[in-house]
């Protein structure tokens, strides 16, 4: 079995103008950027991360399945003034890792709606209806 390293990077969605410390780029509001503790705020494509796809938060299986297969992936985060604290917006990760991890949701998105259906709000499913999935 082979071990996969995910590094943990986040990426800032900018609220000020920003320049990229490494090409002097100027950015603008609402830039993506990664900040580097010697190289300070980096665009995407000094940071390397420029070839990497977003994928918006909302879809707990798809996000889970394509970090499990992209062997690069970034948190993006933005700053919420009303809660004071960042958000998570989505996931960069690669693409092909978000092709693979699309094709496997779709081919058991049948079985997933069949369990939601039979879940309860607290998100436990109900033993005894569990033997109605196979005759649904």
């Amino acid at each position: 079995m082979t071990t996969k390293t995910t590094s943990d990077i986040t990426v800032f969605i900018a609220r000020r103008d920003v320049t990229c410390s490494e090409c002097g780029e100027p950015l603008g509001r609402h830039a993506w950027i990664t900040l580097d503790r010697e190289r300070g705020a980096l665009c995407l494509a000094c940071a390397d991360l420029d070839h990497l796809v977003c994928l918006p938060a909302g879809d707990t299986a798809l996000t889970r399945r394509a970090k499990k297969h992209s062997t690069l992936t970034a948190v993006v985060l933005e700053w919420s003034r009303a809660r004071e604290h960042y958000e998570r917006q989505g996931l960069l990760v690669e693409e092909t890792a978000l092709a693979r991890a699309e094709q496997e949701c779709l081919s058991d998105a049948e079985v997933r709606e069949r369990l939601d259906i039979l879940a309860f709000p607290e998100g436990r499913i109900c033993e005894d209806r569990i033997s109605m999935v196979s005759n649904i």
